[in-house]
């Protein structure tokens, strides 16, 4: 999508989505920056979204069966569609950092997970709101890591 292309399409959303939009483009940019300085904890603190490595990953279920307000609906479906763009970065890691950051009210956990299929190991990122994982995929394929345990 080009950028006139792009800025008519942010030019016919309601002034309120500006808003969002604007929040979630800046805080992608400082995500990124974040992860190539500090790794996931530091982007995640920018996120208001807490790194969860230890226990299992909560149950699934589809997103219109969250209780989310139409707002925090709203605000997740911007972030995403930002992240859909060049330049940014769309992959999993930056959409739970920055959907988790207009849901953190809520107390948002990120989870990172790993699977092994045909001897390719793929990872995973996704939020979990209320117990429930936002991504459908998330605790079904994969498991949770943990963070090793610091011995003295």
């Amino acid at each position: 999508m080009g950028m006139i292309r792009l800025a008519r399409a942010v030019l016919g959303l309601p002034p309120r989505r500006w808003i969002d939009t604007t929040i979630a483009a800046v805080l992608a940019v400082r995500v990124e920056r974040a992860l190539a300085r500090g790794g996931v904890d530091r982007a995640a603190r920018l996120g208001h979204v807490r790194v969860a490595m230890n226990g299992s990953a909560a149950p699934t279920a589809p997103l219109s069966s969250i209780r989310l307000s139409s707002r925090e609906r709203e605000q997740l479906d911007i972030a995403w569609r930002v992240l859909a763009h060049r330049p940014f970065n769309g992959t999993c890691l930056r959409r739970a950092i920055v959907g988790g950051y207009f849901l953190r009210a809520r107390q948002p956990l990120l989870r990172i997970g790993v699977a092994k299929s045909a001897g390719i190991v793929t990872a995973h990122a996704w939020v979990e709101v209320d117990g429930i994982a936002l991504d459908p995929d998330a605790s079904e394929r994969y498991a949770v890591l943990s963070r090793p345990e610091t011995q003295l």
